[in-house]
């Protein structure tokens, strides 16, 4: 049997049935992503105008109607009032924070593919010129996309919220001038990622499996970068799946304060110091305002920041090396 156009379909399928196929054959593939925002999963694919809400901190843009916009934003402030213990509260200069959330996932593919990203990435945060978080409305994953949402605004939290003010013109347009290392804003955007219960309930401090198994195997076959080399590496430098497990490992385990604190000061207390000296420029304002190059900053900034993990660590009398095998043993233990 043909099953080429001019086939046994064309000739015995009714006119009026086969449309009827069709039309379910389309509505399943545009149903296929079966996690997503309420509002988007029950009102089907078709995009709409742009609907556009204000909370307190958000904007959130979409063309998934007013309905999603509003979840979105609802969710949104949720997920500020858990970063607000760690981070504090947004300026109100960088305000609004804001969101875009696209029903048409080919508007994602794009601005993806725009930047040489993966096309398998489920939401981006840009930094300019306006810091917006983009992500879809529906997807594949389980959680989607909340888990995205909390981990690109986690991106949008230490830019703007724990960055450091400069000039509009000397370094950065928003004002504010990305002052953490890549493996800790990775780290911390994981971390918080694994908050999402539902979307009515996020809890910081809960494991996640998937990172942690792919970390515990790495260590098992020794393909785990070292901490130190972790700590060195510059936006736009790779970082693969295996470097997000680990810096999401390394902030886990300072988040959760044991069994691995010093003794002078908890984990969590050192990333809020860190945090604070980002928001002062570490010290170096005049590297800011004087726009020397990004590759010369960052070197500034991920050098500051492990000399201020070491003295942490110091503290209590131990180097980094004592450090990080006590880590990978705890990191093996876990269930």
């Amino acid at each position: 049997m043909t099953s080429d156009r001019n086939g046994p379909w064309r000739k015995t399928v009714p006119p009026r049935l086969l449309a009827v196929l069709c039309l379910a054959w389309l509505t399943a593939a545009c149903s296929a992503p079966r996690h997503g925002l309420d509002a988007c999963l029950t009102a089907g694919c078709e995009s709409h105008r742009e609907a556009v809400t204000l909370s307190a901190r958000y904007r959130v843009r979409t063309d998934a109607g007013i309905a999603a916009a509003r979840q979105t934003a609802d969710f949104m402030e949720q997920a500020a009032d858990l970063w607000g213990p760690l981070f504090g509260d947004p300026d109100p200069a960088v305000l609004p924070l804001e969101v875009r959330l696209h029903q048409n996932t080919a508007d994602l593919s794009a601005l993806l593919a725009r930047r040489n990203l993966s096309p398998l990435a489920t939401g981006l945060y840009l930094p300019g010129p306006t810091p917006t978080i983009h992500t879809t409305c529906c997807g594949k994953e389980p959680g989607h996309p909340y888990r995205t949402l909390l981990h690109e605004g986690t991106h949008q939290f230490v830019h703007l919220v724990a960055g450091c003010p400069v000039l509009r013109g000397h370094g950065d347009n928003t004002g504010v001038r990305l002052a953490i290392p890549l493996w800790l804003n990775e780290g911390l955007a994981a971390y918080y990622e694994g908050a999402f219960v539902t979307p009515d309930r996020l809890e910081a401090g809960r494991v996640a499996p998937l990172r942690l198994k792919q970390l515990q195997q790495a260590l098992r076959r020794g393909r785990a970068p070292s901490v130190g080399s972790l700590m060195a590496k510059h936006y736009g430098a790779s970082f693969a799946p295996v470097d997000y497990a680990t810096a999401w490992g390394i902030v886990y385990a300072l988040m959760q304060e044991a069994p691995l604190s010093v003794e002078k000061i908890t984990g969590r207390q050192w990333i809020q110091g860190v945090v604070e000296k980002s928001r002062q420029g570490w010290g170096a304002l005049d590297s800011i305002s004087s726009n020397r190059p990004a590759r010369r900053w960052w070197d500034l900034i991920t050098e500051r920041t492990r000399a201020d993990f070491e003295a942490y660590l110091a503290g209590s009398g131990i180097g980094l090396p004592e450090w990080e095998a006590r880590w990978r043993k705890w990191i093996l233990s876990l269930p």
